[in-house]
């Protein structure tokens, strides 16, 4: 059954802060939230709040570093619960609700020896990852998973469902693929691309003393983007944590976390072998490879993002080579605040796709902050914008999956694409129904 709650409600609160990962709950409040149990509860919420003149807002996980999903006024429509997954083995496509996690639809996909470029985060909801295009497990060899949607079903704001793909309605199906919280409706089912799921997974650690940062760093930035795409490899500045997510007692170092997925194990090892070509190898404090599944992979995420704590991201895409980015990071990478936050610098190999997603670079760079205390706010958010703004000369943009636009507006979209998205908000939704981006 539906669960409605108005503001004053009992219910309304917990309904309110269930709806955001984030243990740094925003002070915004919905005049209503709507917790759908069916698509249909979700259109007729959509009528609902235009017969009264709400603006909408939708949230599917909630992972969101600002709770963009959650604003003054208006209504909340938490999809969280619409999670169903289906799989045609005759197309080998699948279908999923936008409150659907990425680790669900791996896990239903497996069976069929099939594959998506899913979040590496297993609870982010598809709903808003994918909308931002989503930069996921094996995003690298097959481009960002916006590039493996095939089509949309989107409830627009005159409450019509509308099916998007490359030959009917393009203009929302375009949007739809990379415009994040700014997209102008909802997404009721997305409809899948799958691929052929690699059998081996190798994982390898290495960690290195902080010492030798300007060799690691400027190793990693002029081989990172050409290695084989089937690697994906993480360069981090932080704590090492235990086994049980716990961090290592000492001071930051530099993780380089890899994993290679192939048709042996062979294959994946000497993929992997690449590594060995950083100069510096002799000098880590730890390194191993090991076979690993998706659910260690995943495990090794959600310990350096640990839910139960305040959160706060920034990001940005650069081309920079490593004479001037290794010398400008270095504040970044020595000045992570404590043992939760961190700070990674990822690879990239540029899959040109015809959708609203468009900024990317040769190398992705990000901050987070964790923390408990409420009264350090100012400090850590201090720590993450003003880092992000003092390198904004080099930035080509950011990606909206850590977004921090209402502390740090900032490029999200190639100019063009920009544009137009905001032409085709006019079209179908020229009352701003649907709530865009936050702090814009």
């Amino acid at each position: 059954m539906t669960e409605t709650y108005r503001r004053g409600d009992d219910g309304y609160e917990a309904a309110r802060q269930s709806a955001v990962w984030n243990d740094r709950k925003p002070d915004r409040f919905p005049d209503v939230i709507v917790v759908a149990e069916t698509e249909q509860d979700v259109i007729d919420a959509v009528v609902s709040a235009r017969e009264r003149g709400l603006r909408v807002k939708v949230r599917s996980g909630g992972h969101s570093w600002t709770a963009s999903g959650i604003r003054d006024g208006g209504m909340l429509i938490d999809m969280s619960r619409l999670r169903e997954i289906t799989y045609d083995p005759r197309s080998r496509t699948a279908t999923a609700q936008p409150g659907a996690y990425g680790g669900d639809l791996l896990k239903a996909l497996e069976p069929h020896g099939r594959f998506f470029p899913s979040g590496h985060c297993p609870t982010v909801g598809l709903g808003g990852y994918l909308l931002q295009g989503g930069l996921g497990w094996q995003s690298r060899l097959l481009g960002p998973a916006c590039a493996s949607v095939l089509a949309v079903d989107v409830l627009t704001a005159d409450g019509e469902i509308i099916h998007a793909d490359e030959h009917e309605n393009s203009d929302l199906y375009w949007a739809a693929r990379g415009s994040g919280p700014g997209f102008f409706g909802i997404v009721m089912r997305f409809h899948l691309r799958t691929h052929p799921r690699p059998p081996v997974t190798m994982a390898s650690v290495q960690v290195f003393p902080l010492e030798v940062y300007e060799e690691v760093l400027t190793w990693a930035i002029e081989t990172g983007p050409d290695l084989d795409p089937r690697v994906e490899i993480l360069f981090v500045a932080t704590n090492p944590r235990l086994e049980d997510g716990s961090a290592a007692p000492g001071p930051t170092a530099i993780q380089i976390i890899a994993c290679a997925m192939a048709d042996t194990e062979a294959e994946a090892r000497d993929i992997l072998s690449a590594l060995d070509t950083n100069p510096v190898c002799d000098t880590a404090l730890t390194r191993t490879t090991f076979p690993a599944t998706m659910d260690q992979m995943y495990a090794a995420v959600d310990a350096l993002e640990p839910s139960g704590h305040r959160w706060l991201a920034d990001n940005m895409w650069t081309d920079a080579g490593a004479d001037v980015l290794v010398p400008q990071l270095r504040e970044l990478f020595t000045t992570v605040p404590n043992d939760i936050s961190h700070v990674l610098w990822y690879p990239w190999r540029d899959h040109p796709v015809d959708a609203a997603f468009s900024n990317t670079g040769r190398s992705y760079i990000a901050a987070y902050a964790g923390w408990d205390d409420p009264a350090q706010d100012a400090a850590y958010v201090g720590w993450v914008t003003g880092q992000m703004r003092r390198l904004e000369p080099l930035s080509k943009g950011i990606q909206l999956g850590d977004e921090n636009l209402v502390n740090r507006p900032w490029r999200y979209l190639a100019e063009d694409n920009e544009r137009r998205l905001e032409e085709l908000r006019e079209q179908y939704d020229p009352d701003g129904r649907f709530f865009g981006y936050l702090g814009l």
